[in-house]
């Protein structure tokens, strides 16, 4: 179910991983601080004041693709892609950078 939140700080622990302080707000909220009506269909992140929309992408997995298919792009499969040769990556891009791709 697509939702909206807004970012408000990090923290890193001791191992080096990144915790995000993110809170549920609602689409309402979203709509004001981009300035248009947003799509419902879509995740979106409020980061630093800026509304950005998730964006997400699959690639051979780092862990085995030595062993790849050149046709597919996919890795023979390991733990670390679930035996897929795939893997998933998301990431938050600025509201209208995806609308050119």
């Amino acid at each position: 179910m697509p939702t909206c939140i807004e970012r408000h700080d990090h923290t890193v622990d001791e191992q080096g991983f990144i915790h995000y302080d993110d809170r549920p707000i609602t689409y309402e909220q979203a709509d004001q601080i981009a300035g248009k009506r947003l799509d419902r269909r879509r995740n979106y992140a409020v980061i630093d004041g800026a509304v950005h929309e998730a964006a997400h992408y699959t690639m051979a997995c780092s862990g085995c693709y030595e062993g790849h298919n050149s046709d597919s792009a996919t890795g023979h499969g390991c733990s670390e892609c679930g035996y897929t040769g795939r893997r998933r990556h998301g990431f938050w891009s600025p509201l209208g950078d995806l609308d050119a791709v």
